[in-house]
């Protein structure tokens, strides 16, 4: 890509991420694209791209996300048909769990649980994207057959900075509601010592899904039952964003407007446990 100007150039790398599994093995492909930025008096420029002519205006230049070089490995729970198939709930477990199931649906919207994670999902991929984040989802449609340990491999295979996983509740209790973060123990025989950086990013994401969502608080649980979790070399926590059993808030998870900010929470959260990393 050559981009002509008057006065000179800056270069910027943008990295397009492209996560293709094939089972049981998971490859992560990398495409790195070289835009090169000129600097001129003029506010319109013009570049070449397989001998495309494009006309590319200032601003839209100055609206390219700069990458932190960070990877945030998102995975929208569930998928349409569960699989029932046992797998290890952790490296080396003789204890196994389901592969993958179809997870819970709203009690009075009717929407799957695996719809909605999905949904939020997308739109939490590009506030990240807009932050800089090179963001990977582990599945991109429904119609999938992923399971938690594949899943967890995505992000162990790219060395994600963080691994957050999107899921709602139920409850046998339809008053109970508000959201919850999930990461594992400090004793945890697989990987404890991600405890204190997953207890991190659970917090920071928690807190931030209150601010923007005002939703009830509950805690951040912290186990060792969830092989998605056990599975994972990298800091990870799911993300129960509210109770589908409980008719108001399922009723708010089902609209736009409250998906957003769901998705807003969570990528502030994500940011924030980031920015104190470094």
């Amino acid at each position: 890509m050559v981009l002509q100007g008057i006065l000179g150039a800056v270069c910027i790398s943008i990295f397009s991420v492209f996560a293709l599994v094939s089972m049981p093995e998971t490859k992560i492909f990398f495409q790195r694209t070289e835009i090169t930025e000129a600097v001129t008096e003029e506010s319109t420029y013009i570049y070449e791209e397989q001998n495309t002519v494009t006309e590319v205006t200032t601003e839209e230049i100055s609206s390219v996300p700069k990458s932190s070089g960070k990877i945030v490995v998102i995975d929208p729970g569930h998928q349409r048909v569960g699989n029932s198939e046992q797998e290890p709930i952790g490296p080396g477990a003789t204890e196994t769990k389901n592969k993958v199931t179809y997870g819970t649906e709203g009690v009075k919207s009717g929407i799957a649980e695996y719809e909605l994670n999905l949904s939020v999902s997308l739109k939490l991929k590009d506030k990240l994207e807009n932050m800089g984040y090179t963001v990977i989802l582990t599945r991109e449609n429904n119609d999938v057959d992923i399971s938690n340990m594949e899943r967890a491999e995505i992000a162990n295979n790219v060395n994600a900075d963080a691994f957050v996983r999107i899921h709602a509740d139920d409850s046998e209790n339809s008053e109970v509601k508000g959201a919850m973060t999930i990461c594992q123990t400090p004793s945890n025989p697989y990987n404890g010592g991600l405890h204190k950086e997953s207890y991190a990013l659970s917090e920071a994401v928690l807190n931030n899904i209150v601010s923007a969502t005002g939703a009830e608080k509950r805690n951040v649980w912290q186990t060792d039952t969830m092989s998605g979790i056990n599975w994972a070399k990298v800091p990870c926590t799911i993300v129960e964003m509210g109770f589908m059993s409980n008719h108001e808030e399922d009723m708010l998870l089902a609209t736009e407007d409250y998906q957003y900010k769901m998705a807003e929470g969570i990528a502030k959260g994500i940011d924030e446990y980031l920015r104190n990393k470094e």
